[in-house]
């Protein structure tokens, strides 16, 4: 039973490092707009029946209790940090990008300190900072002493945000509570696909640099990373717990860089380095988290369904 847990998240957390992949090379085809609204577009055909016939949800009820906070939550994470993503990823590295999204662990932490007053512990303090760190490698390109002097990377920078908005979302999740995960991600992805519509009239599609190639790309966008790692990720959680679970996500920088050398991209010194670093950060945060924060505290969080 916990061999197969383990399994199914090494599959969750490669289909996460595909989306990082597959994510660089449909904004090649696609405005960045329409990769966030086709890739949710497609799992809402598949979310909206796995919700209804496996949770069996009173949709109506739960659109009239929390409809403020779902509109808050889609519009955060499925408009704004999915826009960001991609958005970057027409300027940076799928690695870069995958290297940034694990600070995300570590903003959440800080941003509990800052704003509800949450207490760290040191290991938890030395975690964020080495993982700051490691990030500040990368961005700099290992030039840490310049840190005031690079010119850094626009997609970098974008990514960064993206992060900062999808900790946002995370803390404010917590408020959501007797919403079922899958019916919860899809009320989201609704509202956010509603919401991008508007939008992608001032980004049209240019057909003729569409492929076979790139529609499949967003395909896969739909199903693997945003249907697949969450019911992969889920079945982690309950049989092997939160704070196990949560560690693996360490892996997707990992997945992605091995995906992008077999793809033919060379990886420099300080994107190794500063890859190591935030890993090596990311696993003091999540080591010592669980002697702080109850196992059904740290439950309630994961569950509430991750959109990487």
């Amino acid at each position: 039973m916990k061999k197969k847990a383990w399994l199914l998240l090494l599959c969750a957390n490669l289909f996460w490092a595909g989306n990082m992949i597959f994510g660089k090379f449909s904004t090649s085809e696609f405005p960045a707009i329409w990769v966030a609204f086709l890739r949710w577009a497609v799992a809402l055909i598949f979310l909206i029946p796995i919700a209804h016939f496996a949770e069996k949800p009173p949709w109506l009820r739960l659109w009239k209790k929390n409809w403020r906070m779902i509109v808050l939550l889609g519009t955060l994470n499925i408009v704004v940090y999915c826009y960001l993503s991609y958005a970057s990823l027409q300027f940076t590295s799928a690695t870069n990008g995958a290297l940034i999204n694990t600070l995300t662990p570590a903003l959440i932490m800080l941003f509990s300190f800052l704003l509800l007053k949450e207490k760290g512990s040191i290991f938890q303090s030395a975690g964020l900072i080495t993982s700051f760190i490691g990030v500040l490698t990368v961005l700099t390109k290992g030039q840490l002493l310049q840190l005031f002097h690079t010119p850094y990377n626009k997609g970098d920078l974008l990514m960064f945000l993206g992060v900062l908005c999808f900790a946002a979302y995370s803390l404010l999740v917590r408020r959501t509570k007797g919403i079922p995960a899958f019916a919860f991600v899809a009320m989201m992805a609704m509202v956010g696909t509603i919401v991008m519509i508007p939008v992608l009239f001032l980004q049209p599609i240019q057909a003729e640099k569409v492929t076979p190639l790139g529609i499949a790309g967003i395909i896969y966008l739909g199903i693997f990373p945003s249907i697949g790692s969450q019911i992969f990720w889920n079945h982690g959680i309950k049989v092997l717990g939160a704070s196990k679970t949560g560690i693996t996500m360490n892996l997707v920088p990992i997945f992605t860089a091995i995906i992008s050398v077999i793809l033919g991209q060379a990886l420099a010194l300080s994107q190794i380095i500063g890859g190591l670093l935030t890993i090596a950060g990311m696993v003091l945060t999540s080591a010592k988290g669980r002697d702080r924060s109850p196992e059904r505290k740290a439950n309630a969080a994961l569950q509430s369904g991750s959109t990487k």
